[in-house]
């Protein structure tokens, strides 16, 4: 492989916490009397959740985020599984001799939590969260420092994540982006944003980094 450095985002790439997102925003939007409308609020997943709650709780945040984090961890062990195929990709790409991280918008304990619970986190030699950047994705803030502490060139990484807000922060910090559809964004979507690629398959991503 010629990347050296390869970056991953964690919700809807690496963990399938969809259905744990999805059934929390359900439970504190009913709590708060928030209208649920066609879910739009889903299409947030990858912003900081900070910046979730105060656009749809604007005075009310930080009790937003309390009944957040609240329900949420009485359903973390039961809905954060790995997607099939994660471990065997991370093994691969570590016996291969590439540094990995994970970049993400998640508070850093949920993210170390989850990748602990799924048995990804023996691969992960960084992991950039919301509390290490200032300004999160999809600014590429993120990217860039998860790429400072790996010692990687932009030329010598890849980013590869389930929504645009990851190929926006991949293509501004000058990495290869790369779009997985089986997270929260269609591949219609991810188009739209001209990532490098898009894989609908971890066989098919290994198969893309070999010739990257």
């Amino acid at each position: 492989m010629s990347k050296q450095a390869v970056l991953f985002d964690l919700d809807g790439t690496l963990i399938n916490t969809i259905p744990l997102i999805r059934l929390t925003f359900e439970k504190v939007f009913a709590d708060f009397g928030i209208p649920w409308g066609n879910g739009e609020v889903l299409e947030t997943i990858g912003l900081p959740l900070r910046q979730i709650a105060e656009r749809y709780a604007p005075g009310r945040a930080e009790a937003f985020l309390e009944a957040y984090s609240s329900f949420q961890s009485t359903k973390h062990k039961e809905l954060t599984k790995a997607y099939p195929g994660t471990i065997r990709t991370l093994q691969a790409i570590k016996e291969a001799g590439c540094r990995i991280a994970v970049v993400t918008s998640k508070r850093r304990n949920p993210a170390l939590d989850g990748m602990a619970l799924t048995g990804i986190d023996r691969y992960i030699d960084v992991a950039v969260t919301v509390e290490d950047v200032n300004l999160p994705k999809p600014d590429p803030e993120p990217v860039m420092k998860a790429l400072k502490l790996l010692d990687a060139k932009p030329e010598d990484a890849v980013y590869i994540g389930d929504s645009w807000y990851d190929i926006q922060a991949g293509k501004q910090a000058g990495v290869t982006t790369v779009g997985v559809t089986w997270g929260m964004a269609t591949r219609a979507q991810l188009s739209e944003h001209i990532p490098g690629c898009i894989v609908d398959s971890w066989d098919e991503f290994l198969t893309l980094l070999r010739t990257l």
